[in-house]
């Protein structure tokens, strides 16, 4: 909070919040051997996210384009139809839309977001309000882990380290990314695991608002159940409900995803290797759909239950994927704790060394620091090995 502007302070930033994660990984390793934590620990990390709510949103622009686009929805516009550049929404330009970046992009939104966009802007348009909704969002998610990990018999190191942990807290209350509430759709729709109509119900929630909860569904169907197609025929009732308001965009309605899947690249080591092995970008991204499609087609097979399939779905898609946002990795992290997976904790206290990239943003544009992935990603690979090897047990005889 001190720092203010972030982007014009990385490097302090990036060595604060490496301080902050070994704080946090001391805690989790304080409770490693403990059954359960006490609730003061979700209280402090209910305090620090409240904190965060008034550090400006300054790593990331993304809440700005969450609030012009609630604007445009209010003006009564479609914005898969017209990018923020477009000249038919000059007359609503404002602060806000000074802020957005890409402005030649439409939106990529599922139509859930874009309506929780619509009502946070209903009530304010300052990036409070929206990481207030975030913040709360992802601390329902640490109260899932409470109780879930004490259910299941995770140490309460798993809890509390994500509770005080400033990924989650820096993302959500912080920046105020959609992982807030959609995460927390995911997690909730493990929690009612065993009412599979309802745990549908809330993965297609989580999918509204980003698609990946979606993936829910194909772990329950496992035991299908009249219950569950119920769930699954109100969930895609609702969703349609919510996007026909934005049909009329027709062919334009996956232009903003096109230009993002063809365009960006950040942070991303696997891929690295694809485009060199292939020579095009292109090319390098289809063959990590096709090597992520394998691999998690393999773990479906096996009829997982929905936070593991979730967990190597998303694994699979911060190992191979061209862009590696530190907020993505929320969606490793949670279910990861949920099943007691240490080296996601690992990626999350190094992923923020990203951001060092905005230490000279403005200077040179957007360059990458392409020493940082070499860290990051090799780390995550040794450290699931360690797990792997640890909790593998030897074969008789």
């Amino acid at each position: 909070m001190a720092l203010g502007d972030l982007r014009g302070a990385a490097t302090a930033f990036v060595g604060l919040t490496s301080l902050w994660s070994l704080g946090a990984l001391g805690a989790a390793w304080a409770h490693r051997r403990h059954p359960s934590a006490a609730w003061g620990w979700l209280a402090l990390g209910a305090a620090l996210r409240l904190g965060m709510l008034f550090s400006p949103a300054s790593l990331s622009d993304d809440v700005y384009r969450y609030l012009w686009e609630g604007e445009v929805i209010a003006a009564g516009l479609n914005p898969f139809l017209y990018a923020p550049s477009d000249p038919t929404l000059t007359p609503l330009r404002d602060a806000v839309w000074a802020q957005v970046n890409h402005k030649d992009v439409s939106t990529i939104y599922p139509p859930g977001a874009l309506w929780l966009f619509r009502g946070v802007v209903a009530l304010t348009v300052s990036p409070v309000g929206w990481k207030m909704l975030s913040g709360a969002c992802d601390l329902g998610v640490a109260a899932i882990l409470w109780r879930l990990c004490a259910a299941r018999g995770v140490g309460a190191w798993a809890p509390v380290a994500y509770a005080l942990h400033p990924l989650p807290i820096i993302e959500t209350a912080g920046s105020g990314h959609l992982e807030g509430p959609a995460v927390l759709g995911m997690m909730l729709s493990f929690t009612f695991a065993q009412r599979p109509g309802l745990a549908a119900l809330f993965a297609w929630a989580g999918a509204s608002v980003k698609l990946l909860p979606g993936l829910v569904i194909l772990a329950l169907a496992r035991s299908p159940s009249r219950g569950l197609a119920l769930g699954v025929l109100l969930g895609l009732l609702a969703t349609l409900a919510l996007g026909l308001p934005f049909l009329d965009a027709g062919s334009a309605l996956g232009r903003g995803f096109g230009r993002y899947y063809e365009a960006w690249a950040f942070n991303g080591l696997a891929f690295s290797f694809l485009e060199t092995l292939t020579g095009d970008g292109q090319r390098a991204r289809w063959l990590g759909v096709a090597l992520g499609g394998l691999y998690c087609g393999n773990i479906l097979r096996q009829g997982p239950t929905p936070d593991r399939l979730m967990l190597h779905v998303a694994g699979a898609l911060l190992v191979l994927s061209p862009v590696v946002h530190p907020w993505y990795v929320l969606w490793a992290l949670a279910p990861a704790m949920l099943r007691g997976v240490w080296p996601w904790l690992v990626f999350a206290s190094l992923c923020p060394l990203s951001y060092l990239a905005l230490a000279e943003y403005d200077a040179r544009g957007w360059q990458e620091v392409w020493w940082i992935p070499w860290i990051e990603h090799p780390a995550l690979w040794l450290s699931l090995l360690v797990w792997w090897a640890r909790s593998t047990p030897p074969s008789p005889g």
